[in-house]
């Protein structure tokens, strides 16, 4: 090899070195090493809680299981499983960075019976379970790190500065000057980012373990996979269908309205050289012409994305969708803050066919617009005293809002009964997983 080829190798293999360094390094100023780092700071706290409110209610529900107390007991532990295990899952999203699917929750309208046996048939409950039990033990894995590890390399780090005050004792060696002691920076530095590199592993594992103990069956993602993309299949058809439809009222509707306008004006022009009085009746049709098409076109608009929802909010929006309705709507519940644009549309959307199936089918004189927002979701109920009869899988309009919900992988429901009037759910995430 050549002198210069030996040369060009060396500077070649410094700058790799150099660059390896620098990414040892960078976990220092990394904000996301600090987060793991209050994640496992949390975990011994969190766990010696979760054992201590767990094992009281198993116990005490267990022991008094014969009467009505023990069972109450049973399910207030089996409502704090879930609790503790959306809290785990929140912790996950904002410490580590990891989004963990939700377990089902079922509807807001379920029966209490139906959602307990909900809950006892969900394997994400007991291994949810488990996770929680076995806080305590990560949590005393992830406190023994941190303080025999972390806290011995910062007394390394800062031993110059502290035998300013008090002499530091390292492995039985005494050390009282600071000129001693300054070696131990460059060793305390390195051991430092040893341990930061060190916990950001440990999290990365606890982050698996959590994922697969806190969060749906791979079997329960496939499905839900599967019906993303249903939906989304049907979702690009409905686009379609629905820009071929636009382009057909356009057509037939304000364009046929503005040729016809183009026309008569030019017969208005005709007219005020010949006969200034005729032109004034045509004036006047030309007028009624241009606001019919003006008229048309706000109506296609609103189809297409209503520019109150734009400007003004949900609030104003679904106001103004319940003071078109030919019967009573009470609209309850709105969220004042703006929410993310998808989910205004959708709440707007679920809430404007709703009240139109209302109008056409339900021979309804009242219906009722909730909103609430519960765990990071929005919940959006449409009730109506109607007859009743709805049916989600052969109505259009219905399987049309269940597309886009599914969409936003959120949960649709509609419960209609025979002469019981009929409840539209949604929960729409205002987060995107």
């Amino acid at each position: 090899m050549s002198t210069s080829g030996v040369l060009v190798s060396g500077r070649r293999r410094r700058r790799l070195s150099a660059a390896s360094l620098a990414r040892f390094a960078s976990t220092a100023w990394d904000p996301q090493s600090y987060r793991n780092l209050l994640y496992l700071a949390l975990a011994l706290p969190l766990g010696v809680a979760y054992v201590a409110i767990l094992a009281a209610g198993l116990s005490a529900g267990t022991g008094l299981a014969v009467i009505l107390v023990g069972l109450v007991l049973l399910l207030a532990t089996l409502f704090a499983v879930r609790v503790l295990a959306a809290l785990e899952r929140t912790l996950a999203r904002n410490l580590l960075r990891i989004t963990i699917h939700p377990p089902i929750e079922g509807g807001i309208d379920i029966a209490w019976r139906q959602r307990i046996q909900l809950w006892l048939r969900d394997p994400v409950t007991w291994k949810s379970l488990v996770y929680l039990l076995a806080k305590l033990p990560m949590g005393i894995v992830a406190f023994s790190a941190i303080v025999v590890l972390g806290l011995t390399s910062l007394l390394i780090l800062l031993a110059p500065v502290l035998v300013l005050f008090t002499p530091v004792i390292f492995f039985g060696w005494e050390v009282d000057d600071p000129l001693t002691a300054a070696p131990g920076v460059l060793i305390g530095a390195v051991l430092v980012l040893l341990c930061l590199h060190l916990f950001n592993g440990l999290a990365w594992l606890f982050g698996v373990f959590a994922r697969v103990m806190l969060g749906p069956s791979t079997v329960d993602l496939r499905e839900r996979v599967e019906g993303l993309r249903d939906a989304s299949a049907r979702i690009l058809a409905a686009a379609d269908d629905e820009r071929r439809r636009i382009e057909r009222d356009l057509h037939d509707g304000a364009q046929q309205r503005l040729v016809a306008l183009n026309v008569l004006l030019g017969v208005v022009e005709n007219k005020l050289e010949t006969d200034p009085t005729g032109a004034a009746p045509l004036v006047a049709r030309a007028r009624e012409e241009a606001t019919e098409a003006v008229k048309e076109l706000r109506e296609l608009a609103r189809g297409i994305h209503p520019a109150l929802l734009a400007d003004r909010g949900l609030t104003a929006a679904l106001e103004a969708l319940a003071a078109r309705a030919p019967f009573e709507v009470e609209v309850t519940g709105v969220p004042q803050e703006r929410l993310p644009a998808a989910v205004e549309a959708t709440a707007y959307f679920i809430t404007a066919e709703a009240l139109t199936n209302v109008a056409k089918y339900a021979q309804a004189e009242h219906a009722t617009v909730d909103l609430s927002i519960d765990r990071g979701r929005l919940r959006v109920t449409v009730r109506d005293d109607g007859v009743g009869g709805a049916d989600a899988v052969l109505g259009t309009g219905l399987r049309g809002l269940y597309d886009r919900v599914a969409a936003l992988d959120g949960r649709f429901e509609v419960i209609s009964p025979e002469g019981g009037g009929t409840v539209v759910t949604a929960e729409l995430p205002l987060e995107r997983p």
